[in-house]
């Protein structure tokens, strides 16, 4: 299984009052060339989408023009997860619609959770999409009172994602969350204080992968730096 990991976009973003849009349709122009030269098994967005909650109209015509690119012209499914900087009950709008023709849509937790597979031949795997969780959230969801962290949340969402998945068989997570021991940028807005949404890495054992989103840049994170 082949999957082409991307995150983060943050369309729309505002850089000292400069509008990043044409500077974004360019990288996206090359992620889409990168989707037709490579051919993956599928395209993984995973979080911050938008670079604000209500996006503006110029931002969600880019996302239509890419989306429209790799899953209709290049028939590639796509998994595109919500961040803490998307809407997820509008990035959730038209999520049934849509995973029909490829583009599976995770804005909020509810009831269809359920893996995506894809590949062939005999190379498939198991995506699982887990949005960024608010705890109060996930603790409804869930009627768990016992939910009270960001940890707790994607612990009780990825251990439902874990039984899914047949023994043996490749899986990949994709979240959105402040993994403890990453390395954050300068680009980043922090939206929290003290800690409270950093989850332990260990939150991701049992899958092949993780792909993740929020922090900009490529992350190894063991273990051992959380004992």
């Amino acid at each position: 299984m082949k999957i082409l990991h991307t995150s983060d976009w943050h369309l729309g973003k505002l850089f000292h009052a400069v509008n990043l849009l044409g500077d974004q349709r360019h990288v996206l122009g090359q992620i889409v060339a990168m989707v037709e030269d490579e051919k993956p098994d599928a395209v993984v967005v995973a979080g911050d989408v938008y670079d604000r909650a209500v996006p503006s109209a110029e931002a969600v015509d880019l996302l239509d023009w890419v989306l429209t690119e790799i899953v209709d012209r290049l028939a590639t499914p796509t998994i595109l997860i919500a961040g803490n900087h998307d809407s997820p009950d509008r990035l959730q709008f038209g999520s049934t619609l849509l995973k029909k023709n490829g583009l599976h849509v995770a804005g909020r937790v509810h009831g269809d959770l359920t893996p995506v597979r894809v590949g062939k031949d005999g190379n498939e795997g198991f995506l699982c999409s887990v949005p960024f969780l608010e705890p109060a959230v996930v603790r409804e969801y869930l009627n768990d009172n016992s939910i009270a962290t960001h940890e707790a949340a994607l612990r009780a969402i990825t251990r439902r994602f874990r039984d899914m998945v047949p023994v043996g068989a490749p899986s990949v997570l994709v979240a959105h969350a402040y993994v403890a021991g990453g390395s954050p940028s300068d680009s980043e807005r922090t939206l929290s204080v003290g800690g409270a949404d950093q989850v332990a890495v260990n939150c991701f054992d049992g899958f092949s992968y993780a792909a993740l989103g929020h922090l900009h840049r490529p992350q190894n994170v063991s273990s051992p730096l959380l004992a």
